[in-house]
C-alpha cells in the first residue's frame, strides 16, 4: 500500500490546522497554570497566622466634666408677633468613673535575618602569565 498523495496545499492546511491545535492546547495550560498559582498564593496567604501574647493591666480613674454656662441675647423682632424671652439653665454633668485597659503591644514575628557570606578570592598566575582566580 502506498500513502495517499497531498498536493502541497493539503498539506499546508494540515499542518496549520496541528499548529493551531498545539497553540490553543498550550494557551489553555498557560492560563489553568496561572489561575492555579494565583489560587494558590491566595489560600496559602489565608492561611497565615501570628503568635500573639497579650497582657491586660485595668486601671480606674475618675474624672470630672467641666460645666459650662451660657447665656442668649435675641433682638427684639420688628413684627407684630409677640416675642418670647428664652432663659437657658446651665445643664450639669455627672461625675462618670472611667475604667481605663492598658494593653501590652502584641509581639510581631521578625524573621532572622541570614549573615552575609564573605569568602576571599585567590588569584594565582602561571609562568606564561595566565591569571586564574578562584
Amino acid at each position: 500500500m502506498t500513502p495517499s498523495k497531498r498536493t502541497p496545499q493539503q498539506r499546508d492546511r494540515r499542518f496549520a490546522r496541528v499548529r493551531h491545535v498545539t497553540q490553543a492546547i498550550f494557551l489553555g495550560s498557560c492560563a489553568t497554570s496561572a489561575l492555579f498559582v494565583g489560587y494558590a498564593a491566595n489560600a496559602a496567604h489565608t492561611l497565615t497566622t501570628v503568635p500573639a501574647t497579650t497582657t491586660t493591666t485595668t486601671t480606674t480613674t475618675t474624672t470630672s466634666a467641666p460645666t459650662t454656662t451660657s447665656t442668649v441675647h435675641r433682638t427684639t423682632p420688628t413684627t407684630t408677633v409677640p416675642s418670647t424671652t428664652v432663659t437657658t439653665t446651665p445643664r450639669t454633668v455627672p461625675t462618670v468613673a472611667t475604667t481605663v485597659k492598658k494593653v501590652a503591644p502584641t509581639t510581631v514575628y521578625t524573621p532572622p535575618t541570614t549573615a552575609p557570606v564573605t569568602t576571599t578570592t585567590v588569584c594565582s598566575s602561571t609562568p606564561s602569565g595566565r591569571v586564574m582566580c578562584y
